[in-house]
């Protein structure tokens, strides 16, 4: 049975399962279905087809499957599903998609922690134990994989992809996707996620064949010469094929290595080549194929 507090404004729509907890002048409107021993702190605004997994815990003041901000969407039939074992701290937004439809929802994995101030928009996805530090901003159809980190006040485009166990520092800002195991810093990739990986328990020889992997990356002006270079490491290790999946899946282009952002700078005057098609005048990576919307 759940418990809600005598101040909140319960639709009779909403759907709760056993020990939910709805604290005080918390607002659930609409066919809001929440799962078992989810706590719903105080002042916290859920609304419309929104679904809740079991022991989550959001707010207080958070506000979570309101319709989405975009100009012609209709705020009426997306649907945004949270996992498990979430996390949604104070004063968060996370939007529901602007199309109908389980397959097109915006979702929150299993395990994730949205800190505070973070806006998740429309048509994202959260892969299970991501976690995006206080004031993090997502663009809508953004896709974040398992166990990446998105450090404090980052900000990322529409359409991004963020590939698993990666990490972005603080304050970084990204049109460009971010490979997995990669650690982006100085609007560059810096190195791999070393710490990430151990702590995700690979061993020793599959970490060995990322930081390879990642030199190939730092080692190489051009990414289809990176990406070549890491097909001949003959590695049978699956993450460094997952590496290079993502590589030739994008569809804006990575971010680029400082180390061949250097590489660049030492040919010739200096400057960044501008015959590099990976690359424009600042050094940074063109956006290859890229959705203008």
């Amino acid at each position: 049975m759940a418990t809600i507090h005598p101040t909140a404004i319960v639709d009779p729509a909403a759907q709760f399962g056993e020990g939910v907890v709805i604290g005080a002048y918390s607002i659930i409107k609409g066919p809001v279905r929440i799962g078992p021993g989810t706590v719903i702190h105080e002042h916290s605004n859920l609304q419309g087809q929104t679904v809740i997994g079991r022991e989550c815990q959001i707010g207080p003041a958070a506000y979570v499957g309101l319709p989405p901000q975009h100009m012609k969407a209709d705020p009426n039939i997306g649907r945004l599903i949270v996992g498990d074992f979430v996390t949604i701290r104070e004063t968060a937004t996370v939007h529901r998609a602007i199309a109908a439809g389980d397959e097109h929802a915006t979702r929150v994995g299993n395990h994730c922690f949205i800190m505070g101030a973070v806006h998740v928009a429309h048509d994202c996805v959260l892969g299970d134990h991501a976690v995006a530090a206080n004031g993090v901003l997502l663009g809508g159809h953004i896709q974040i994989g398992s166990r990446a980190f998105l450090g404090g006040g980052c900000a990322l485009h529409q359409f991004v992809r963020v590939g698993r166990l990666a990490i972005i520092a603080g304050n970084e800002t990204s049109t460009h996707d971010v490979p997995p195991f990669g650690a982006l810093r100085y609007g560059a990739l810096k190195a791999y996620n070393a710490v990430g990986c151990k702590r995700a328990g690979m061993d020793r020889n599959t970490i060995y064949a990322i930081r390879a992997a990642y030199r190939c990356l730092h080692g190489n002006r051009l990414v289809p010469a990176a990406v070549e270079a890491m097909r001949e490491l003959n590695s049978d290790v699956p993450e460094v094929q997952e590496l290079i999946d993502f590589i030739t899946s994008s569809q804006r282009g990575i971010v680029p290595s400082h180390g061949a952002a250097r590489l660049m700078t030492k040919q010739g005057t200096g400057a960044p080549d501008s015959d590099n098609p990976d690359f424009d005048q600042s050094g940074q990576a063109r956006m290859k194929d890229a959705n203008p919307t």
